[in-house]
């Protein structure tokens, strides 16, 4: 910009009297020249504003236009609520719970004809989820806690938390049975009859009547709606015999009460009070045997019901107690539970006797999941080492062949090596089958004499009872026609699996849960190079999950890195070798590995380097956590016991 004072500007010149108006008047003119500007600038930004504001009017009217044109506003009443069913969650989840957050209510929030649309749904709103909190408190020896001046106050304080927690469900639960009208009823319970998860303490027995209270106002509620009653899942800590407790009332009903019963999960876990006794030999360790003895769970006795779990003691299932209508189930579960302060699981259910003979009673059976075993192993000690020597067994042919016709899906969770259950089974829809087995495969002693104590034998028998685990007899039974497998036997030999998975020629997912005896080895059998698929062990797997992490088990007894890639990349060339015909041997579509080491390796990184398709291909690589650094100064904990421990989750495990 050009000055008569340019050639003295960013210098030491200093303007002579004469000079100084002439620069003032320059100075002027240039502040008169920024006024004219900024007048300007904002007629520009006035006139920018008018467009920016024009522009977002137009663009809500066309979005106001479009919302009116939108394929959802053209469905018609019916298929919307469909809609609106197809969000809900099941029963079991978080997300069911009856709360602001619940799908029903966040649909009736969206605008006026969706809020009466759901509330003319009344499936809607037929889902009753109660997860009762439970009251936990901090160790009574460990400070601050001072029982003698702190225990009043504290019961006062939980107790109200309590009654305000349960007033809400009520409240709620009300709400939900009214909105559902008429409409068969999905019910999800979890409670505790007594404090602290379940056991009751000298310190929370003061907090004992709040909490029944509270429960008699819930349980009364759900009874008077249980004509409804379609589908219920119970996760109960109760006293069975005890006039005053309350959740036994829901499990006592006549079958009239429930006539639509169709579907029924019980899990019973005995409180604390409840001593420990064996029962029977054939049974281990359960609760005492008086108290369950005659329980008479009514509400399953209906002749609707279709699929059945239980999990509790043993003297509660007894054929002369449980008059179910076995013939008309299609899903039978009777699982291992957990009771006492220590987690002490349930013996289990059924020895094979008893197991083929309820099987006996259940022809329409399509899922059936048992828990079986001998008694000489109580469930929960440590995993006990693999008897070598012959078990006594009855003759398959002494047995009559029970046949399952519908039966598909077959799980069995075994406590010792037991006689056999698959010789009296005739299963010809038999596709996916699950074997859990606690027993630990040791390796065979190194010598013959390590072996005489046991059984004395040809060195062939020796070796065929050290590596015929239970799986074989299954697999040569009925292996045509599994396509899913799922087994855990902790230190098997590689070569027993091995010939399992020859009898598996259909075989699509297969899934172990435990280590080999020794390190995986991922040569032939497994990998064949050839033009057919004869010599390739399961040709038709897509599906296969290797869950190795058990704390107990010697790290070179797990599946490692370099194992699972040459598995990976030989059977991928055995893919591409193989004739594209009913030969083929299928391309692995989703594989899941845990490993017991740090990641040293990234192994789809490494596939991609040897030239594997990912195409189409799901990894699940699960690495333990890194170790935490360890610190001498720790972030104390604090927090309010009379919030924080009063939460709202599950009081016990289950099985």
């Amino acid at each position: 910009m050009d000055s008569p004072f340019s050639e003295h500007l960013d210098s030491s010149y200093s303007p002579s009297d004469a000079e100084i108006p002439l620069i003032k008047a320059l100075i002027q003119e240039k502040v008169h020249a920024i006024g004219m500007i900024d007048i300007e600038t904002k007629g520009l930004e006035d006139s920018l504003a008018g467009l920016k504001a024009r522009r977002k009017a137009h663009k809500i009217f066309i979005r106001k236009h479009k919302a009116l044109i939108a394929p959802i506003k053209r469905l018609p009443p019916d298929i919307l609520s469909t809609v609106f069913l197809a969000c809900l969650p099941a029963i079991e989840r978080p997300e069911a719970s009856m709360t602001c957050n619940h799908p029903a209510v966040v649909i009736s929030h969206v605008c006026r004809h969706w809020r009466q649309l759901a509330f003319d749904t009344p499936l809607l709103w037929s889902r009753i989820q109660l997860i009762l909190p439970y009251i936990s408190y901090c160790d009574p020896y460990y400070p601050p806690y001072h029982p003698a001046n702190d225990e009043p106050d504290v019961n006062r304080a939980v107790a109200s938390l309590f009654d305000a927690a349960i007033q809400r469900l009520f409240d709620t639960t009300t709400i939900w049975l009214a909105r559902s009208r008429s409409c068969p009823l999905s019910i999800c319970l979890e409670a505790s009859e007594g404090a602290a998860g379940g056991f009751i303490t000298s310190q929370l027995k003061s907090l004992e009547g709040s909490i029944l209270t509270g429960l008699k106002r819930l349980v009364g509620l759900l009874l008077s709606q249980s004509k409804r009653w379609e589908q219920v899942r119970f996760k109960l800590a109760m006293d069975g015999h005890n006039p005053v407790f309350q959740l036994s009332r829901l499990l006592c009903l006549s079958p009239r009460d429930v006539p639509i019963l169709r579907k029924a999960s019980i899990v019973i876990n005995p409180l604390d009070s409840v001593v420990e006794v064996p029962i029977s030999p054939s049974v281990g360790l359960e609760p005492n045997h008086s108290y369950w003895d005659g329980f008479r769970m009514g509400t399953i006795h209906g002749q609707a019901l279709q699929s059945l779990t239980l999990a509790c003691p043993k003297a509660a299932t007894k054929s002369k107690v449980l008059e179910v209508n076995w013939a008309g189930l299609t899903e039978l579960s009777l699982r291992p539970y957990i009771w006492g302060p220590a987690g002490r699981r349930g013996g289990p259910h059924l020895t094979t006797d008893e197991a083929l003979a309820l099987l006996r009673l259940c022809p329409n059976l399509k899922r059936c999941n048992l828990a079986i075993g001998n008694g000489t192993i109580p469930w929960g000690t440590p995993p006990p080492v693999w008897d070598p020597r012959p078990t006594p067994v009855v003759a398959a042919q002494d047995r009559p062949l029970c046949r399952l016709p519908h039966l598909y899906s077959l799980i069995l969770r075994e406590d010792s090596r037991t006689d056999s259950l698959a010789s009296a089974l005739d299963l010809p829809s038999l596709r996916s089958f699950t074997q859990n087995s606690s027993i630990f495969w040791p390796r065979p002693p190194p010598s013959p004499e390590g072996l005489e104590s046991y059984y004395s034998s040809s060195d062939a028998e020796e070796e065929k009872l050290w590596n015929d685990i239970p799986l074989v007899e299954w697999v040569q039974r009925f292996g045509y026609t599994i396509t899913s497998i799922d087994f855990k036997h902790v230190g098997v030999p590689q070569h027993a699996v091995e010939k399992c998975l020859e009898e598996l020629p259909n075989l699509i997912s297969l899934t172990i849960r435990s280590p080999f005896s020794e390190s995986w080895g991922s040569t032939l059998p497994w990998l064949e190079d050839g033009d057919t698929a004869h010599g390739c062990l399961c040709p038709k797997l897509e599906d296969l999950v290797l869950n190795s992490v058990l704390g107990s088990v010697p790290v070179q007894l797990v599946f490692n890195e370099t194992g699972v890639l040459e598995f990976l990349t030989g059977r991928a060339k055995a893919s591409l070798k193989t004739v594209p015909e009913v030969s083929r041997v299928s391309k692995l579509r989703y594989v899941s590995v845990g490993f017991v080491k740090p990641k040293v390796v990234d192994i789809e990184e490494e596939l991609s380097r040897r030239g594997f398709d990912l195409e189409g291909f799901i990894g699940e690589w699960n690495y333990p956590d890194p170790p935490k650094p360890r610190s001498y100064l720790q972030t104390p904990l604090i927090s309010d016991p009379t919030m924080d421990d009063f939460a709202v989750s599950s009081p016990y495990v289950y099985a």
